[in-house]
């Protein structure tokens, strides 16, 4: 995993902990409830994927979370450089 591949996917991994939490869920039975593979949200959440959109989709739809919302919450979470070109 490149660098920068790596900080989008622990910025994802931090909001998605962090919007599960709030569900007061745990990983097994949110998974169970919405029908998402518990494997593929402990390594998004872990930041050991990257997450692919339609998972992404999915996850937010279960969590109730707008795709608008969701990548403000990822742009407050990335480093203010982050893949912007050398000056």
């Amino acid at each position: 995993m490149q660098e920068e591949e790596k900080i989008l996917s622990n910025a994802v991994a931090k909001i998605l902990k962090n919007i599960r939490f709030k569900t007061k869920k745990s990983l097994n039975l949110f998974c169970n409830e919405f029908d998402i593979s518990t494997s593929t949200l402990n390594d998004l959440e872990n930041g050991k994927r990257s997450v692919r959109l339609y998972s992404l989709y999915k996850i937010l739809k279960a969590y109730d979370v707008s795709v608008i919302d969701f990548f403000k919450l990822l742009e407050k979470e990335l480093p203010k450089n982050f893949l912007k070109p050398d000056e």
